[in-house]
């Protein structure tokens, strides 16, 4: 009996050492009270995606419901131009009649008829003053003009991705440093309950640490309610329906080291204004709109000119009998010039084409206006990134400084060489300066972005 419980003591520990161990399912299950073949079949959770902000401004170009109301504008632009076209192909029309007549001034039935006639017609206009050819022009700018105004639409999509996914990184910076804050006074508190219990510390020590600890929680509090209320500006732009980044989705963290972007010479700089104001899409967009006028005002001329037409025409009429198109004795075809001329209409033609002209001037000035704009909007936005730059490089080093004062002060509070409003200064200090350089580290890629949109690179970035 002895000799069979040393056995079986054996088969027990030879299964607890090399059966499964604390980490497997069966164990997890024994310690958790869950079956271990429901953590078998548990989900595993999905796993984190990083969203970069070159990822964020892809999904939005690809999701955004913007950018499809400017597809299906360019896709009305293309059918304008197919209806342009169209006055180049002849006109096909069938028409069809009935007239009953009859004769009030006898009581005989014969004075009463049913008239029939049918009739196919073909009509080509061979000249109208150049109208088909410049309002298909007008059409193709037209068309350009849209398809400007789509890449437009995206720049700008791409430019308040960039604002939005900026404030999501800054808010989960500031709760970084809110969170530090709130560690590094409980810390203090611990330290300060201690002393106190000791005897060489005040409990108004104690409470000053929690009233910092609780102080810490409320900016956490706000920092987190920044973070979510921007997360949800984030997805509405990248046209998530509900407005919520899908689960597992990570805004990526605050760069130490953002883009730092190359200093500009001023020969770079001009050639920067000369690329974009030949390729940024709204003032290419303007540009197509004056050429669009300009086709216009010929299109307006077109009512000095006649218009010389070639028609023809196939059918007949009956007698008491609908006899469709069907060949009878009645039926005949004919083919003929047709030309009309307007002699006077009042000056209406006249005053149509000085509007053209006058919208054709506006829209210059307009276009002139828009790239003076446009270069000194590069010209600020360069200025923001050199200055964005040495702000930076700046707090850097302010905050690295400031860093080194909190320890030192601590040390010497704790040795009593220090009183407890300057360690409050020094940590007060410390939380400042990290929320100035997160600050700095935002603004020079905002600087970098908002030049970028300024010169219409920012959607042809990788």
């Amino acid at each position: 009996m002895r000799f069979f419980n040393i056995v079986l003591l054996s088969i027990y520990v030879i299964a607890f050492l090399f059966g499964p161990g604390q980490g497997s399912p069966a164990t997890a299950a024994s310690t958790s009270g869950q079956p271990a073949a429901e953590i078998m079949q548990s989900p595993s959770p999905a796993p984190a995606v990083t969203l970069t902000l070159a990822r964020a401004k892809k999904i939005a170009l690809e999701n955004s419901p913007t950018i499809e109301a400017a597809k299906e504008n360019v896709i009305q632009a293309m059918e304008t131009i197919n209806r342009a076209r169209a006055d180049y192909l002849p006109t096909v029309g069938l028409s069809s009649s009935w007239d009953y007549t009859e004769a009030t001034d006898t009581s005989s039935p014969s004075a009463s008829e049913n008239q029939y006639t049918n009739k196919i017609s073909v009509t080509q206009v061979l000249f109208q003053g150049f109208y088909r050819k410049y309002n298909a022009l007008a059409a193709r700018y037209g068309e350009k003009a849209s398809l400007a105004a789509r890449e437009d639409a995206r720049r700008i999509l791409a430019w308040s991705i960039a604002q939005s996914f900026l404030n999501v990184q800054l808010a989960a910076e500031n709760i970084r440093i809110a969170r530090s804050d709130m560690d590094f006074n409980r810390e203090q508190e611990k330290e300060a309950i201690a002393k106190e219990r000791l005897g060489t510390g005040s409990y108004s020590d104690v409470l000053n640490y929690k009233t910092r600890v609780n102080s810490a929680k409320a900016s956490l509090i706000e920092a987190g309610q920044s973070y979510k209320e921007y997360s949800y500006g984030l997805a509405a732009l990248m046209g998530y329906r509900e407005a919520r980044l899908p689960r597992g989705m990570e805004v990526q963290a605050l760069t130490a080291s953002p883009r730092w972007g190359d200093p500009v010479s001023e020969k770079e700089l001009a050639s920067d204004i000369s690329a974009a104001l030949a390729d940024r899409p709204d003032l290419k967009e303007d540009e197509f709109a004056v050429q669009e006028a300009e086709a216009g005002i010929n299109r307006e001329k077109s009512g000095y000119f006649p218009t010389i037409s070639l028609v023809g025409g196939y059918g007949g009429s009956g007698i008491d009998e609908f006899d469709g198109l069907g060949d009878s004795g009645n039926m005949g075809a004919s083919v003929g010039i047709s030309l009309s001329f307007e002699i006077f209409s009042g000056g209406a033609t006249r005053s149509a084409v000085r509007k053209a002209v006058s919208e054709k001037r506006e829209l210059a000035q307009v276009r002139k206006e828009a790239r003076i704009t446009a270069a000194s909007e590069i010209r600020s936005a360069l200025s923001k990134v050199d200055s964005a730059r040495q702000a930076l490089e700046l707090q850097r080093e302010n905050t690295s400084l400031v860093e080194t004062t909190r320890d030192l002060v601590q040390k010497e509070y704790r040795a009593g060489q220090a009183s407890l409003v300057r360690m409050n200064e020094a940590q007060n200090d410390l939380v400042a300066a990290q929320g100035d350089l997160a600050d700095a580290r935002v603004s020079l890629v905002l600087a970098l972005e908002e030049l970028d949109y300024y010169t219409g690179r920012n959607i042809s970035q990788p």
